[in-house]
């Protein structure tokens, strides 16, 4: 996608568009998600593997140079990500997590998730790669940027989601903390993000529990924004977005531009925690062999 710059730089009269008008980007479909364009809001649907964002480098790339297109072009005023149930849950996490660890141990079940899966050991190492990349692109990007989430979402996904301007979830939704039966550390950057919403004591208890929260229980901490019937879910986080896209992007930008300064201490957290995670798998093998 060839794409016009639109910088970031604050002028005499506020952020501005430079360079010619950029193209109109088309809507497109992965086996991993999808690309939907009305009007100035851009969907992105996670319906297919999600894993293919670890386990194939050009699925990633082009999600990578989809979200700086939406974030370059000036006919997008927001970004909302969804999800189908089950494609953010506990279930496929675990299960990759714990096939892609037996790959590395040179195990039997390294194929567990789905057989298109190669056997290669850094599995788990390209997924984790890929979610802190995805969290990184959704820290700096400029526009609204709005997460709905369907169905149980795993530490990895939620962490992640953390970074963006709005989370919306169904009625049903649950955080699942995955990484306590997997007993490893979360990952996605979640902790980063957790203490700077709900300080360090409630992290703590969230993260040492293994309780599933519910979508009621993180509307009151903060780390949602409201909940709705699945049925009416997806109209009512595009109605959300709409009325957002409203707020003058010279406003979105400026706000966003001031109070994401900790995205360079970001990079260095998810290269700690990269170092923590490699120290607790090891430990977690040796333990069981």
């Amino acid at each position: 996608m060839c794409v016009a710059g639109f910088e970031n730089e604050p002028m005499g009269s506020g952020f501005q568009l430079k360079g010619p008008a950029m193209n109109s980007l088309l809507d497109y479909q992965t086996s991993c998600y999808s690309l939907h364009i009305q009007e100035s809001l851009a969907t992105i649907d996670f319906t297919g593997d999600i894993f293919e964002l670890g386990t194939c480098l050009e699925t990633k790339s082009v999600l990578m140079s989809t979200l700086h297109s939406l974030d370059e072009s000036p006919e997008i005023r927001a970004l909302l990500l969804l999800n189908s149930p089950g494609v953010l849950g506990d279930e496929r996490y675990c299960h990759f997590v714990s096939g892609a660890i037996a790959a590395r141990r040179g195990g039997r079940d390294q194929n567990t998730v789905l057989d298109s899966y190669s056997n290669r050991p850094l599995q788990l190492e390209r997924m984790t790669n890929a979610i802190n990349q995805i969290a990184a692109e959704i820290l700096k990007f400029r526009k609204l940027l709005i997460v709905g989430f369907e169905g149980d979402v795993a530490p990895a996904f939620f962490g992640a989601a953390l970074a963006a301007d709005y989370r919306f979830a169904t009625d049903e939704m649950t955080f699942e903390p995955s990484h306590v039966k997997l007993e490893l550390p979360p990952c996605g950057g979640l902790g980063f993000f957790l203490p700077r919403y709900v300080g360090h004591t409630k992290t703590r208890d969230l993260l040492y529990s293994a309780e599933p929260v519910s979508a009621r229980e993180l509307l009151s901490l903060g780390l949602i924004d409201g909940h709705f019937p699945s049925e009416v879910f997806r109209i009512e986080c595009a109605r959300n977005a709409a009325e957002l896209s409203t707020i003058p992007l010279n406003v979105i930008m400026g706000v966003k531009a001031i109070t994401q300064f900790p995205a360079q201490s970001m990079q260095a957290f998810l290269s700690f925690e990269d170092k923590v995670m490699d120290r607790a798998i090891a430990a977690r093998s040796y333990r069981k062999g």
